[in-house]
């Protein structure tokens, strides 16, 4: 719980600091005579509904389940995690656009100082807050704070564009301003592949994809050591949201008692619960130790090999 707080209060810094941000650019743009400063304050200003998205997502999928979510509602970090994919990708096709058509119209700004001194802080604050999103969302494992991430990265590298682009024109004149067109393009197509990522990866958690095989095998490796476990087959993993929802179906003696057999079935569920904080069920088929199970279907502590599991 500790670990979700945080990531909410990440959020919650990040609203306040887009707050803070736009309108400090939009105000010294505007008194400085920058309006590529103030394009840059817009998309702070704009960034806010990502925030509000990811803000929605992060307590959505924190709620417990109910009548009509029966299995939690962990997907809502997945269908905001594709909201926000969408506007990064939506945002860079925007700027790819833009710079060219400024590249092709030779457009030009004359700020002032003030300008420069603005962006920088900008660009400063923002690679900080998307260093310590990302931070987070790796400790979290969190695909919904990576994405906002993502999107803090955005700004700061918009913010360095319009860095780089009113050093060359105070320092060399207008005629260097295509630089930062230019740059915005490449920038603009690194970023809309990024974007691509997010939504694709979105969409699988959506379909019900499984996680890599290392994960896979990690949380394999912590059933069959309990006591009590011969074997085990079919076992499924798939992404729900950030999480990852478990059923595999377990082998043991078959002259156990039922409540035996449930109590070997209840720790191996313990077993993988404790040691895998975003796996957040595991649903176990209890079944006895017969040859064709053991040898044909699955993995038991007689043949112990990494074969695929079905």
């Amino acid at each position: 719980m500790e670990k979700k707080q945080e990531g909410l209060r990440i959020t919650w810094l990040s609203v306040w600091m887009n707050i803070s941000l736009g309108a400090l650019k939009c105000v010294v743009g505007f008194f400085a005579h920058s309006s590529a400063l103030i394009a840059d304050g817009l998309h702070s200003l704009v960034d806010l509904s990502t925030d509000v998205v990811a803000l929605f997502g992060l307590k959505m999928a924190a709620k417990p389940r109910d009548d009509n979510h029966p299995y939690g509602h962990h997907r809502f970090s997945s269908l905001c995690s594709l909201f926000i994919g969408l506007a990064l990708l939506g945002f860079c096709a925007g700027l790819i656009i833009s710079s060219v058509h400024e590249l092709i119209d030779g457009d030009a700004t004359d700020p002032t100082w003030p300008a420069l001194a603005a962006a920088a802080a900008s660009l400063a604050a923002k690679e900080w807050l998307f260093l310590r999103t990302r931070s987070i969302a790796r400790r979290e494992k969190s695909r919904l704070l990576m994405a906002n991430a993502l999107h803090h990265r955005t700004d700061s590298l918009s913010s360095a564009l319009v860095l780089v682009a009113l050093i060359a024109i105070l320092i060399a004149g207008p005629q260097l301003a295509f630089l930062d067109k230019l740059v915005g393009i490449i920038l603009g197509g690194w970023l809309g592949v990024e974007a691509v990522k997010i939504i694709a990866q979105t969409c699988n958690d959506l379909l019900d994809a499984a996680p890599s095989r290392e994960v896979i095998n990690d949380i394999r490796e912590h059933i069959l050591p309990v006591p009590g476990a011969v074997g085990y087959h079919q076992f499924r993993a798939r992404r729900v949201g950030d999480m990852i929802d478990v059923d595999l179906h377990l082998q043991v003696n078959g002259s156990l008692s039922v409540d035996e057999g449930h109590e070997i079935a209840r720790r191996v569920r313990e077993n993988i619960l404790s040691r895998h904080s975003e796996v957040i069920d595991v649903l176990i088929h209890v079944e006895p130790d017969s040859e064709e199970h053991l040898r044909q279907y699955g993995v038991s502590d007689l043949d112990q090999s990494d074969k695929p599991v079905p």
